[in-house]
């Protein structure tokens, strides 16, 4: 990793810190204290959601109440944020997601000597689905709110094209592609048991909303009936969980501790992600860290990852009968081969330290030492 001209002070924060952008700070958090200091380093984040990372120090998280509406949320994290910025005096600020970014970016501005402001959505807000005017008026405002911080990560190539489309300038972007630490070790012990049938092992991680298309697997379930099973780990975070009924082949299980999680990969025959929008997935890269392959939709980020028939198996956005098809077709040595090949890609790309050095990179660019 290189070494940093002088100790920097990093400012993370998010709205909410569930799923990827809890697995994104989890992973970058560590190592750069390692690089900067171990007390250079904080992030704003839900006090419901600090319990997910087991991986970081109390003293780095500043954490505020949960509260019902978005509205609420989100006023309650700028008070934070502002706070500690006041107070600690951050010479960056990292902003995630839409929600931080649409908040902070404008309240930055009155800082008379302001940290550097970057910004990474995570996934374009203007990419999910939504009505035409909706998606229309989110480009217009990370068009304009571009203008006020020093840079913008994109988490894959697909969201710069995405917002160099939307009119965001391409010399205000930057693509970092996401990654995770090689944690897998050969001790781990898998949870073949907890699956609900005999037949394929299906696993789903992941938000229980919309975006990840759930209800297309728990769709393809049913047609497949005994010929598979599959366990789904998370929950609802936008919308009703409870608007999806499982099948009898289909186990749902929550939000896992993350050791749960990947004794879940080690014994997984394969990942499903039915997405209708993404970045570039976390869920992704830990499932290929394992050695288990992918079937993904063709959707933002994810042709980056999954290598349609290398790595996984690429198929469209809401089409159940494709993903059924698929699952009925993998055999055990087409599995191991995919398996095999994913989980080298993932140790050739898709590692940490790659991260965390392009972002001091990228911080160090924007502040001169």
């Amino acid at each position: 990793m290189s070494t940093p001209y002088a100790a920097l002070k990093v400012l993370h924060v998010a709205q909410t810190a569930q799923g990827g952008v809890a697995s994104y700070l989890e992973e970058i958090m560590p190592l750069q204290a390692a690089i900067y200091g171990p007390d250079s380093v904080r992030a704003v984040l839900p006090a419901e959601h600090a319990a997910a990372y087991p991986g970081l120090l109390p003293r780095w998280l500043l954490t505020f109440p949960a509260a019902a509406g978005r509205l609420l949320s989100t006023w309650r994290m700028t008070a934070t944020a502002l706070r500690a910025i006041r107070e600690w005096r951050p010479d960056v600020v990292h902003l995630h997601s839409t929600f931080a970014g649409l908040a902070m970016r404008p309240l930055l501005q009155f800082f008379g000597a302001r940290p550097v402001i970057v910004y990474c959505a995570h996934g374009w807000s203007f990419d999910r689905r939504a009505g035409r005017l909706q998606l229309w008026m989110f480009e217009r405002v990370e068009r304009a709110l571009s203008r006020l911080c020093d840079s913008i990560v994109c988490v894959s190539h697909k969201d710069f094209e995405r917002g160099s489309s939307a009119g965001i300038p391409q010399d205000k972007m930057m693509v970092v592609l996401n990654g995770i630490a090689d944690r897998t070790g050969a001790g781990l012990q898998p949870m073949s048991e907890a699956w609900p049938h005999t037949g394929l092992k299906v696993l789903f991680v992941g938000r229980l909303d919309t975006q990840k298309g759930v209800d297309v697997l728990l769709g393809a379930m049913r047609q497949l009936g005994a010929r598979a099973s599959a366990i789904v780990v998370g929950s609802a975070i936008v919308g009703d969980a409870k608007a999806h009924t499982a099948p009898a082949n289909v186990k749902v299980l929550g939000w896992l501790p993350r050791d749960q999680i990947e004794r879940l990969y080690a014994s997984a025959d394969v990942l499903v992600m039915p997405s209708r929008w993404e970045g570039l997935p976390i869920v992704a890269l830990e499932a290929m860290r394992a050695g288990l392959p992918v079937i993904a939709t063709r959707v933002g980020g994810i042709p980056e990852v999954v290598e349609d028939g290398v790595t996984g198996k690429l198929i469209d956005a809401d089409a159940p009968a494709q993903l059924v098809a698929v699952l009925s077709t993998l055999d055990p040595d087409t599995l191991h081969a995919m398996g095999t090949r994913a989980r080298e890609r993932f140790l050739k790309t898709f590692q940490i330290p790659r991260v965390v050095n392009e972002l001091d990179t990228l911080y160090r660019e924007l502040k001169p030492q």
